[in-house]
């Protein structure tokens, strides 16, 4: 018996997702470097819940599109938004402590992205420097907030905003002109994906996630 399958393409939700990333380590490293003022928390907090929604939609849509590595990425990052927002909004006791464990326990899901996301090393950019901000921002807030460790800090989180920017502005170039503008450096079945014919796309397609019986 012959079967049909429909392929319904959607836009990718990576780049207003990373542009989410640029403006929330932007703000939280403003804050860390010096440039806000500690009562701004509450501010920061109300600010942060937009970016973390931008990135969970992202990454909502990554999975529609069979994207684990860009999925992950986009939800993991909206959880350390999201976390952060709350603790900024709701201030409880030992929040910031708290948080700081937070991020540490992040860091792991971190050094997972890296290593998955190596064959995409424009995107893996993101998480490289994701990594080292959430552990140093994690030392800083466990330490009392000292200065040093605060501007270290807050570099790590313009780094940060400055990969997501990056990759944001070449994943959007890339598809609306079609063709890759600004280096991805993609390879492996990634660089396929955008240089191979469509049959190499379908290829183990019965295999994957959704098709299988089980996951």
């Amino acid at each position: 018996m012959p079967v049909s399958v429909m392929l319904r393409p959607i836009a990718s939700g990576l780049p207003f997702g990373l542009f989410g990333l640029v403006v929330a380590a932007t703000i939280t490293g403003s804050q860390a470097f010096g440039l806000l003022p500690t009562t701004a928390s509450l501010a920061i907090g109300v600010l942060l819940f937009p970016t973390a929604v931008a990135q969970l939609v992202g990454g909502v849509c990554a999975v529609l599109g069979r994207d684990v590595i860009g999925a992950s990425l986009m939800i993991v990052f909206s959880g350390v938004w999201l976390g952060t927002a709350l603790v900024y909004v709701a201030n409880p006791p030992d929040g910031l402590h708290v948080l700081a464990i937070w991020y540490l326990a992040l860091s792991p899901v971190a050094m997972g992205l890296i290593s998955s996301a190596t064959g995409k090393l424009g995107l893996a950019m993101v998480p490289i420097t994701g990594l080292p901000m959430l552990v140093v921002t994690a030392v800083w807030l466990l330490s009392g907030s000292p200065k040093g460790l605060g501007e270290a800090a807050g570099v790590l989180s313009f780094a940060l905003a400055l990969a997501g920017l990056y990759a944001a502005i070449a994943l959007l170039l890339e598809d609306a002109r079609g063709r890759t503008i600004l280096p991805t450096l993609r390879s492996g079945p990634m660089r396929e994906s955008f240089t191979a014919d469509f049959t190499t796309q379908l290829k183990g397609l019965e295999h994957e996630a959704g098709v299988r019986r089980y996951l």
